[in-house]
């Protein structure tokens, strides 16, 4: 019987920070800025981003990461997990520390193939 590769990927946090500024709505006092999640993963076709998350305005992070409580982050994070599911990722233990960063598995097998893939595939010979 031969083993199974695995693919893995750790969901993480992003955030991109408007430093000048700027004004949402006639308000010019907040640090705007973006969140989203990613699911970064690595397999035999070494590191890519599985998946990722809409992106979240925000005028500031509380404590500067994802709040567990904020209904807008639960939601984006609750459709990334849904996605990664969908694409045939497995939950497994072994997350960091934060309540978002779950970590997944898929057989390499079930993963589509990438560009790259599909072109050495077009000139294999049978």
């Amino acid at each position: 019987m031969k083993p199974t590769n695995w693919e893995y990927c750790t969901i993480i946090f992003r955030t991109y920070h408007n430093s000048g500024g700027g004004g949402y709505a006639g308000v010019t006092a907040f640090n705007l800025g973006l969140l989203w999640f990613e699911a970064n993963a690595k397999g035999g076709n070494g590191r890519f981003t599985a998946a990722k998350s809409a992106e979240i305005p925000f005028a500031q992070v509380a404590e500067g990461y994802p709040q567990e409580k904020h209904p807008a982050h639960q939601e984006a994070h609750r459709n990334l997990v849904l996605a990664l599911k969908k694409e045939g990722w497995q939950p497994v233990s072994g997350g960091g520390a934060g309540w978002w960063e779950q970590r997944f598995r898929r057989e390499a097998s079930s993963a589509p193939k990438t560009l790259v893939q599909k072109i050495r595939a077009l000139f294999q010979r049978p």
